[in-house]
């Protein structure tokens, strides 16, 4: 007996599709983050306060941005920088749907974060240094943006082993000499974190 051919719906495809997408997210790496990842804790170790104009390199989708423009208030505001048109997009969507007026979504290039500000009081950088493909050049490019004494906070994996295959992230002597010879001083580490060292560095000119 031949059998009859299953046939689904647009509809039903597309429902499908857009639970997938709205389930995936709990079951994937960062589904505990907050767990190793604190945004409270980390922004009360670097001195995140109200009314702060920030910086965020390489936002992503999000994470630390939302916490960090509830942090600085009204009077604050969040730069959150991105390559990726599409994690813009979703910044934006939050943003609106949660009606977050402080977070200025910046498409920047490889080596230039573009902030449209040159006062900054922070900027921040959480897994994004490992990624650059011109890390030194993007570090020299990153201090026009800066206001006198801000600091550059760089959040990165502890990780001792180079790594010639995914994932790529630096050893602490890699960040280390790659972010010294970009013209960077480190002020001080943060070691509370179970799987970060933050890095907390000013400008050395």
């Amino acid at each position: 007996m031949a059998r009859m051919p299953v046939r689904f719906s647009a509809t039903l495809v597309g429902l499908a599709a857009c639970l997938t997408a709205a389930i995936a997210p709990s079951f994937g790496l960062d589904a505990d983050r907050e767990s190793w990842q604190p945004p409270e804790q980390i922004m009360d170790a670097v001195g995140v306060c109200a009314g702060m104009k920030i910086g965020e390199a390489g936002a992503g989708e999000g994470y630390l941005t939302f916490h960090l423009a509830k942090r600085v208030g009204e009077q604050g505001i969040v730069f959150a920088n991105e390559i990726s048109e599409g994690d813009l997009e979703t910044i934006r969507r939050r943003a609106g749907r949660e009606g977050v007026s402080n977070i200025v979504p910046v498409l920047g290039d490889i080596d230039d974060p573009l902030f449209p500000e040159k006062n900054l009081d922070m900027v921040i950088m959480v897994y994004v240094l490992h990624h650059l493909d011109q890390p030194i050049e993007f570090l020299e490019n990153l201090e026009a943006y800066l206001k006198p004494g801000a600091p550059v906070v760089i959040v990165e994996k502890n990780h001792d082993t180079e790594r010639t295959h995914p994932p790529h992230f630096m050893t602490r002597k890699q960040i280390l000499d790659a972010v010294e010879e970009a013209g960077y001083k480190l002020e001080r580490t943060e070691d509370f974190l179970p799987r970060d060292t933050i890095y907390i560095y000013l400008v050395d000119r």
